[in-house]
């Protein structure tokens, strides 16, 4: 494979990243190009923070390589700004030729890596990676994020070396299903993005309970906030080691449902809403239906029903004020609200797939023609040169021809320059006789 590893880094860091990367395709036998990405103007932490909230952009000196469309992967680093650097913005914005390619994004950090990935930094760097490389139509195939100072998670350290191979390992692997490709980087995607999700629940129900205890009109002392905390924490915890370690990712949207109905199930406990708790609490399961509905995924909605029926039933049991809930009407509400919504997220899900079935059809022929083409050259350079080797036999027989010509023309000529020097003194020998004869 031929590979570019553009990045940009501004205390030596990524750099270093960067060449780790380097080394380690070379060992695999990749040729690697590097491109340093520049500013026209440098500037520290504080001028750079200061530009982005100002203007939002920087100049950048010219690229070496504006057109990449040669090479079979791309990888771009850059430290984590909490969100993309902004001289590899700029880069992403000038940089041609990345539709169809394969990307890979590393970069570096002060922090741990997932306390930066997860809580710091939360969703904004992908964002702001995904949109423009999404935009020229580049494949993001997997991201890593090690730390600048805590060498437990440096580039030399055991963690960095793991995570550089994989990195390294996902790169080559050829993409055979645009289908499958989507769908597995969704999964991760929806991952993620539900871990950082519920890390933000974590901190904002902390602070918020944390403000309510000082001002003395919390509804929830410590003790049972601790199980309020236990549930999103536990969550959080399941999916950061799912998606660390790429196992069991397609369950994460099934864990994420099932910690949504808990919580609202251990709120709505806590809660005195009198009459109205039930039609409250109705609604608030149909709203997570609908959350889990946006993940596409059918029989994740309808394991999420079935938690609330569960979730429903216990709170029934143990609530103390049984007037409030009406189960007739309740669970025939929670099952309409599910079915209505699965229905619709089966459509969707069918219509998303048709979708991608159509594209994987058009990557399908794109290749197809891109191979027949590459042949259908390489057939016509393998013609050209056998042409030109005819070409060049037959200009070499035709010059040997011609000096045969010219041989025997200059023997032929010769020949008949003799033939009348001897006409010549035939001629002058009969002279002379016929003088001898009539002298005598």
């Amino acid at each position: 494979m031929k590979i570019l590893i553009a990045y940009y880094s501004r205390t030596g860091g990524t750099e270093k990243l960067a060449e780790a990367i380097k080394k380690e395709f070379e060992v695999r036998g990749h040729s690697v190009d590097l491109e340093k990405v520049k500013p026209i103007k440098e500037h520290n932490f504080l001028g750079w923070w200061h530009i982005r909230m100002i203007k939002g952009e920087c100049e950048i000196q010219p690229p070496k390589i504006r057109d990449v469309s040669k090479y079979d992967a791309v990888c771009v680093g850059s430290p984590n700004w909490s969100r993309l650097s902004l001289p590899m913005a700029r880069y992403l914005r000038e940089v041609e030729g990345l539709k169809y390619k394969k990307i890979g994004f590393f970069a570096t950090t002060a922090a741990p890596p997932a306390f930066e990935w997860y809580i710091l930094s939360a969703y904004l760097l992908d964002l702001t990676l995904f949109a423009p490389i999404d935009r020229k139509g580049g494949r993001i195939i997997d991201s890593i994020l090690l730390s600048s100072i805590f060498k437990r998670w440096g580039v030399n350290s055991d963690y960095g070396g793991k995570k550089i191979k994989k990195f390294c390992d996902k790169i080559e692997t050829p993409i055979l299903s645009f289908k499958d490709y989507v769908l597995n980087q969704k999964e991760v995607e929806s991952v993620r993005l539900s871990a950082v999700v519920f890390s933000a629940f974590l901190i904002l129900s902390l602070i918020l309970h944390s403000l309510l205890q000082a001002l003395d009109k919390g509804f929830l002392d410590w003790g049972e906030y601790f199980y309020f905390f236990a549930i999103p924490l536990l969550t959080f915890i399941l999916l950061t080691i799912i998606k660390e370690r790429e196992v069991g990712i397609s369950f994460g949207k099934y864990i994420g449902g099932v910690s949504a109905v808990l919580l609202w199930t251990l709120t709505m406990f806590y809660t005195d809403l009198g009459l109205g708790l039930g039609r409250v609490m109705i609604w608030g399961y149909i709203l997570i239906f609908i959350i889990i509905g946006f993940f596409r995924d059918q029989k994740a909605v309808i394991f999420s029903g079935l938690m609330s029926f569960l979730g429903y039933g216990i709170l029934f049991y143990i609530y103390p004020a049984k007037e409030v809930f009406k189960p007739s009407l309740d669970l025939v509400l929670i099952g309409i609200g599910c079915g209505v919504i699965a229905l619709v997220t089966n459509s969707l899900q069918k219509y998303y797939y048709s979708l991608l079935e159509a594209q994987d059809e058009i990557e399908t022929a794109r290749t197809s023609l891109e191979i027949k083409v590459a042949a259908r050259t390489r057939e016509l350079k393998e013609l050209a040169g056998s042409l030109d080797e005819q070409v060049k036999e037959r200009t070499k027989e035709l010059r040997e021809k011609l000096e045969e010509l010219e041989k025997f023309n200059r023997l032929a000529v010769g020949r008949e320059l003799k033939m009348i020097e001897l006409k010549e003194e035939i001629k002058k020998l009969k002279e002379e006789l016929e003088k001898l004869k009539l002298s005598k």
